[in-house]
């Protein structure tokens, strides 16, 4: 098997060969020396191969080691004028001053943390925007007077939130000295307070500072264990050749291409990848798409939430599920609303607390969803502000807990309260639950980078992470963790998580979950430990349940039987079920591994 790295280089040059193959956009307008030097710019998005080593670049004249120190700079965007132009008291159309380090390793470009590195919601300066750095690349190009040019792909992000809006920024380096750094934004998943899908580009000052407080030798070794573990990536073509292009057909079922972020089927031990498109067409497909990470809001109760429960579940006995929240939470230990609320009421989004009607049947899972409390918890930074929000507004319905699923992101945030606690009970006041799966489900799967939201607390507290929404994935993260779930859990002959559960929710013909009121074309949705099960009739005759991991906006993990997992990101504004439907994807995975039989 390819190396990671090996497999990254030939990616990159499969993306600048098809980007000089005469398309529109491969005329790029070259980002010269001089526009990087020059002490202002106004242009506007340009195609994405221009960020990139060309046909003719060479290795750097030098490594790179030290940090940029970047200020604030107002960006051009389309829309000109967002529809809000102050969020939360700050300003989306602000580049963030931010400090961003970097070593190099073998021409690639690694940044001393893929973490959420905050400044607009840390209160620096007036930007909105926080920021995550993915690995890029160096060289250096004849004609650039002994500079050498740097690359990488980033995300703005905001660590209340949950989308990424995804793009690259270039730079010159030379002996301790830097060129401005140049930036375009071009794709996102939904956003949600900024209500407006954008592009973005920019010339942002920068200076030099030695990298310092970083441990070198140890971001490389990280780097290189992610690499070596790196899932393997080819082209929808690659596998249209294999198994026939009629075969592929229909796979995005009615999702409009202008939504789709990225799509593509785990088969084989090949990650196979369909499309991974910019926002702006002119800019073309986005490179290292592999590389990126993506905001894929409430899919992260499934990849997170879910496997935090399914570990402790596996360390402690399956007795978890059925210990109290309020036992763990001790702000709740005095609110009757939160008393009986198990562990497994939660995951499956029936705790008997919402805002919505008492209607159940037949149910609607969404009634209530965004009440009258929910921007009070969404908007409160600190961890005891998200808990006070919390039981300020708990109200229960007629119902016990465990009856009716009504779909609530604050349950999920006090689950992974609870958890919490109840790792500390076990482990010591040290103990943190993102940092257990960290270290117990996801580096063991070969995830070595794991940037999660958190609250915001005062001196600089890690926080306790959200659950309910704001983990940034990989394509390669999102793979490896549907496999850990078709393996029930296991790896390496290792059980990671709690097998019963996880084959109670995988591809079968028992029903499971609750009703969710939720139409697809084959019967109502369930929902069950996080996951929406979608009902598939296959043409020979098999009534599945096939459990998947949901987001907003379209953000879609679903895993189908025979280990294959179909994967589409999305930023639609739709709340139309059909947005969800994975309908098409399992149309394509019965043609190529038979449901029946």
């Amino acid at each position: 098997m390819r190396s990671g790295r090996n497999l990254t280089a030939l990616l990159l040059a499969a993306w600048i060969a098809v980007a000089g193959a005469g398309s529109a956009w491969a005329t790029a307008d070259e980002i010269t020396t001089a526009s990087l030097l020059a002490r202002h710019w106004t242009g506007g998005v340009v195609a994405n191969a221009a960020f990139l080593p060309g046909p003719d670049a060479a290795p750097a004249h030098e490594d790179f080691a030290g940090t940029l120190v970047l200020a604030e700079a107002r960006m051009t965007t389309a829309p000109a004028v967002f529809s809000s132009r102050r969020i939360l008291g700050r300003d989306p159309k602000l580049f963030p001053a931010i400090a961003l380090g970097f070593v190099t390793d073998r021409g690639d470009l690694v940044p001393a943390t893929q973490d959420v590195i905050r400044a607009g919601s840390a209160g620096q300066g007036r930007s909105f925007w926080d920021v995550i750095v993915q690995p890029g690349r160096v060289w250096s190009v004849a004609g650039d007077a002994g500079w050498s040019r740097a690359a990488f792909p980033f995300a703005l992000v905001n660590s209340i939130e949950g989308e990424t809006h995804n793009g690259f920024a270039t730079f010159l380096y030379r002996q301790g000295k830097l060129s401005n750094l140049r930036f375009q934004i071009v794709q996102q998943t939904a956003p949600f307070y900024v209500k407006d899908h954008f592009t973005a580009s920019g010339l942002v000052p920068a200076r030099f500072r030695p990298l310092a407080g970083v441990d070198a030798a140890a971001v490389l070794q990280r780097y290189d264990a992610a690499q070596a573990d790196a899932v393997p990536v080819a082209s929808w073509d690659d596998l249209a050749g294999k198994v026939g292009a009629a075969r592929l057909d229909g796979f995005d079922g009615a999702t409009p291409v202008s939504d789709i972020v990225l799509s593509g089927l785990d088969f084989g031990g090949t990650f196979y990848l369909r499309r991974c498109d910019s926002a702006d067409e002119a800019a073309g497909p986005l490179p290292w798409c592999e590389r990126a990470r993506f905001g894929v809001w409430s899919a992260t109760k499934a990849l997170a939430n879910a496997a935090a429960l399914l570990r402790l579940a596996q360390k402690y006995g399956p007795e978890v599920f059925d210990l109290e929240i309020a036992d763990y939470v001790p702000q709740a230990a005095h609110a009757a609303a939160w008393r009986g609320i198990r562990f497994g009421n939660a995951i499956n989004m029936a705790t008997g607390i919402g805002d919505g009607s008492t209607r159940r049947d037949p149910n609607d899972i969404n009634d209530g969803y965004i009440g009258p409390s929910y921007a009070a918890w969404y908007e409160a930074r600190t961890r005891a502000g998200k808990i006070a929000a919390i039981l300020r507004s708990s109200r229960r319905y007629p119902w016990p807990p465990g009856q009716v699923a009504r779909y609530r992101d604050q349950d999920m945030f006090m689950l992974g309260v609870a958890m919490d606690g109840f790792l500390k009970s076990k482990e010591g006041q040290q103990a943190d639950l993102w940092s257990m799966l960290e270290h117990e489900v996801f580096a063991p799967i070969g995830i070595h980078d794991a940037p999660v939201n958190r609250t915001i607390e005062p001196g600089g507290q890690p926080g306790q992470p959200l659950m309910a929404f704001g983990y940034y994935p990989t394509i390669g993260d999102l793979v490896k963790l549907a496999r850990l779930y078709q393996a029930g859990g296991a790896h390496d002959g290792v059980q990671i998580l709690y097998r019963p559960r996880i084959e109670a929710l995988l591809p079968g013909t028992t029903p499971r979950g609750l009703p969710t009121g939720e139409q697809q074309q084959f019967g109502e949705t369930t929902y069950f430990t996080a996951f929406w099960e979608e009902r598939y009739d296959s043409p020979e005759g098999c009534k599945l349940q096939i459990p998947r991991m949901l987001g907003w906006g379209g953000n879609m993990v679903a895993l189908m039987p025979g280990g294959l997992t179909g994967i589409r990101l999305a930023h639609s504004d739709s709340d139309d079920p059909a947005v969800v439907d994975t309908t098409g994807m399992a149309v394509v995975a019965n043609r190529l591994v038979r449901f029946c039989g």
